[in-house]
């Protein structure tokens, strides 16, 4: 069953969801579900009110929801908003402006004081209090050596590592869908591009996230646990400090002595090298007034570091493993390097192709960078190939639906006013074919399988049609939607 999930890429709003799923999760209601994460909530009728609005505010910046007709094209008085509705509109501007305008959330406050909403939203609110007042700065760890944050011979010359993006909803959908890697693939390597919802605190990194891939590969059980990493999204930084993905990191792949050391990190054989970006961090101003505007960045910090792992891809290679002494670089993010959506707006407020902060930095090594896997965006992207500048971009592709429900009237369409990337003409393009099914309401979920022989790198991009499946039993394995193969040291 298909559920209608929005979880807001507004930071506050974000935080206020967690705490309405919380609140509503310990009421009657839902102590019998059949569904899971934040499913659990998902149908719940003010779940469904904190989404719409929060949906609204996303996509226009301000939370001016008009009243909707009481029938499409009719010339009758459309009707006011339901008293819910203008509880969870009061309560998220409560929510947003304790952050950007507390003077003005202190006068809303008064007047939700003197309504008559129901008690749960009290409760709401003062849940969604605790998270914010205890909130400090962005936690971020910076390198002290260049040589920090690698872990070497993470997996074998030969290897299989599983893909999967925006996965951390804790939903039926996400769990299936992990099992039917578990069940058809023996991943050496488990690797998420990041996000889990609603703002990654600690309880939801181990309800949406860990307890998941637990039910997977149980210690003990028959399978071998993969080594499990998690990139930094923007809903892993909604919560501030009172987030759960730097505890999260820490306690992964202990027991293998594997443990993910930072935010970003690079996993290596003698063959290849995924190396991960922190996208995450400037992509959760709290101050942000609207979604999808700002474009993310690195630390500065940060970019020397990754720089040297691009220019020197031949760091401790076994030469008698490998004798060519080099390896493949595949980059790994969350957010996009481009996409034909849009990925964030410029001064002008144009939404733009290409995010310059990223393709400024990486520029002069993008012929060193054999492919660049990133999610955000809750798709199945296969790009042809694009440039910036006159220079050939790495090869991108999104994988970034791997849990999410998307309906079909969400189907992602280039934005008439996308601004290209500078020496293109037009919006970037996907390979023909590659598209993501649907089963007439929702599109079909994705992840990508990356098998590693030697200096091959074959990838397959599978998609799944969790319809009529359920926990426990996941649908048969199809034909990958699309494969290839790179060699390292080369572009094909």
């Amino acid at each position: 069953m298909s559920l209608p999930v929005y979880s807001s890429h507004t930071g506050p709003l974000s935080l206020f969801q967690s705490a309405v799923h919380e609140v509503l999760s310990q009421q009657p209601a839902q102590q019998n579900s059949t569904h899971a994460g934040i499913g659990v909530t998902a149908q719940a009728p003010e779940m469904q009110a904190v989404s719409a609005v929060a949906k609204h505010f996303d996509k226009t910046g301000n939370f001016d929801v008009a009243p909707a007709a009481a029938t499409a094209g009719a010339a009758a008085p459309a009707a006011p908003l339901s008293v819910r509705s203008q509880c969870a509109q009061l309560a998220a501007q409560i929510a947003l402006y304790s952050v950007t305008d507390p003077a003005k959330a202190e006068i809303l406050r008064q007047e939700f004081q003197a309504g008559t909403c129901d008690p749960l939203w009290a409760q709401c609110l003062a849940v969604y209090d605790q998270y914010r007042l205890s909130q400090k700065a962005q936690p971020y760890i910076n390198y002290q050596s260049i040589d920090d944050f690698v872990i070497e011979m993470c997996f074998p010359d030969n290897a299989t590592i599983a893909v999967i993006g925006d996965w951390g909803t804790g939903m039926n959908a996400a769990l299936i869908l992990l099992q039917q890697i578990g069940d058809n693939f023996q991943p050496d390597v488990l690797l998420h591009l990041g996000d889990i919802y609603y703002s990654g605190l600690p309880s939801e990194c181990k309800s949406h996230f860990t307890d998941l891939i637990d039910k997977v590969w149980p210690d003990g059980g028959p399978r071998k646990k993969p080594l499990v990493y998690t990139l930094d999204g923007n809903h892993d930084r909604y919560a501030g400090s009172n987030g759960g993905y730097y505890d999260l990191l820490k306690n992964l792949n202990q027991s293998a002595g594997k443990p993910q050391p930072n935010s970003y990190f690079v996993i290596r054989n003698n063959f290849w090298q995924l190396v991960a970006l922190d996208t995450g961090y400037y992509d959760a101003d709290p101050s942000a007034t609207r979604a999808g505007t700002a474009l993310t960045k690195l630390i500065d910090e940060e970019v020397p570091w990754h720089l040297d792992k691009i220019n020197n891809p031949g760091a401790n290679v076994d030469k008698n493993a490998n004798p060519g002494g080099t390896r493949g670089t595949v980059l790994v993010s969350h957010h996009q390097l481009y996409s034909f959506t849009g990925v964030g707006k410029n001064s002008a407020g144009a939404p733009m192709a290409v995010n310059p902060y990223l393709a400024n930095v990486f520029t002069l090594v993008f012929d060193k960078i054999n492919l660049w896997l990133w999610g955000h965006e809750h798709a199945l992207c296969i790009f042809e190939p694009y440039s910036y500048g006159g220079h050939a971009m790495p090869k991108g592709r999104c994988v970034g639906a791997s849990a999410v429900p998307m309906y079909l009237a969400q189907r992602p369409v280039p934005d008439p006013n996308l601004v290209p990337s500078p020496g293109e003409s037009g919006p970037p393009q996907v390979v023909p074919g590659t598209g993501l099914g649907d089963n007439g309401t929702v599109f079909n979920y994705c992840y990508a399988i990356m098998n590693l022989a030697g200096p091959k790198l074959s990838v397959d991009y599978y998609q799944l049609n969790s319809t009529d499946a359920a926990p426990g039993n996941p649908p048969p394995l199809g034909k990958p939607l699309y494969s290839e193969t790179i060699t390292a040291g080369t572009r094909d």
